[in-house]
């Protein structure tokens, strides 16, 4: 290892390990980082979530199989399988939500939808997100301070199982927070976008 700066006697050293995820640090290191810039949710299940007539998104199974077939003529319907961070959501991943709930006036040019849509479309695919956020949560169970609090009673309890069941809960927890601050985001962001008339960046 080679210090960027001069070290001082008795001054701490830092290493990084780079911009990884939490998937990728605890596998390689065996941590889990809190509110890890770099962190990322893969958004499993968002495909199913959206067909799901408890979603509210299609007038009806017909409605959703229609637009699904769309997507998958155009090749995006693998897009629906993103990496999701609490402060973005991958270009691919918004055109394919786009091509899903935009107008049919908007589908006459589905390239188009590679930019922000009507600020209409641009509502309904953030709503649809929110509605993943927090399926994907409940799907983990429970709120994330519990974990918290069971990661720091395990850790209490000592021992090798008692950090791995700790990581394991640590690293649930950061997923629900990363999911819980993209929903938030994206309230903020439809919030501006009304007051503005017209869909800003997320």
């Amino acid at each position: 290892l080679t210090a960027n700066a001069p070290l001082t006697r008795g001054t701490q050293a830092f290493i990084s390990y780079g911009d990884k995820s939490n998937d990728e640090l605890l596998q390689l290191f065996g941590f889990v980082e809190e509110s890890n810039p770099h962190d990322v949710f893969l958004s499993i299940g968002l495909a199913e979530y959206l067909q799901a007539p408890s979603s509210g998104l299609f007038m009806s199974p017909e409605a959703a199989a229609s637009r699904f077939a769309v997507l998958e003529s155009l090749g995006l319907d693998s897009q629906l399988l993103g990496e999701l961070s609490a402060s973005s959501v991958p270009p691919g991943t918004m055109q394919a939500l786009r091509v899903l709930l935009g107008t049919a006036e908007e589908l006459q040019d589905p390239k188009r939808l590679a930019e922000r849509a009507s600020l209409q479309t641009e509502e309904r695919a953030w709503a649809a997100l929110r509605g993943y956020c927090k399926m994907a949560r409940a799907a983990m169970g429970g709120p994330r301070k519990a974990d918290e609090q069971a990661a720091k009673a395990a850790r209490r309890n000592g021992g090798y199982k008692g950090a791995r069941q700790a990581l394991a809960l640590e690293f649930r927890s950061e997923k629900k927070r990363l999911l819980s601050e993209l929903e938030s985001r994206l309230t903020l962001v439809a919030g501006r976008s009304r007051k503005a008339g017209k869909p800003v960046k997320l």
